[in-house]
């Protein structure tokens, strides 16, 4: 519904800011005009001169125009970021795949999230699974394998694209990085060893 009317909303604020920007600049009809004429016709000359002078020392009405139109500026400028957030929603439903990094070596990793914007499930290597969660543009997702969990935190650097970090919880010298794109295949998907049995981390198929 945002979506809809927001080239409406931003024409509307658009044009109020133009009118009053040029009533701003019209010019104030004179305090006080008609009293001035009123006297000089009905009292003495003196008199008229003396009002002349003490004319010049009345305080000048300051225009509150300035500050509405500041006012406007400020509420022009949040509607158009409040329409930007709204325009980008972040949805990591589908697969996603991309490289990743250790110290052991790269691969490419498939990630396919089923779910919701917000949270759900996730198949890695299409094999195992885990759980994920989405918070603006953050998101932090992880599986596990042989009792041990590996945890991605990154952000969406687009709507379909992220990248981020990865560690091994429970071996916290095991970890690196990663950059996913939406919708490309995969190849080279590593497989967690049990490090009981083998010095490695991952290997690759």
């Amino acid at each position: 519904m945002i979506k809809k009317h927001q080239k409406w909303i931003a024409l509307l604020v658009t044009l109020t800011f133009m009118w009053l920007l040029q009533v701003s600049t019209m010019p104030m009809a004179a305090a006080n005009t008609p009293e001035q004429i009123s006297s000089a016709n009905t009292e003495q000359a003196p008199r008229f001169i003396e009002e002349e002078g003490d004319s010049g020392y009345q305080a000048k009405k300051k225009s509150i125009l300035p500050i509405i139109l500041i006012g406007v500026g400020v509420v022009a400028v949040a509607a158009v970021l409040f329409l930007v957030v709204l325009k980008t929603k972040y949805d990591p439903v589908g697969t996603w795949s991309g490289p990743v990094t250790s110290q052991t070596g790269n691969w490419t990793g498939q990630v396919t999230f089923s779910g919701d914007k917000k949270s759900g499930t996730l198949i890695y290597s299409n094999y195992y699974s885990g759980t994920y969660t989405v918070n603006g543009k953050d998101i932090i997702f992880n599986y596990t394998y042989n009792d041990q969990t590996v945890t991605f935190t990154g952000k969406f650097d687009s709507k379909d694209t992220m990248s981020g970090t990865w560690k091994n919880e429970q071996y916290s010298y095991l970890y690196g990085t990663w950059q996913l794109t939406r919708g490309t295949s995969a190849t080279k998907i590593p497989v967690l060893l049990n490090l009981a049995d083998t010095k490695g981390a991952v290997k690759v198929k």
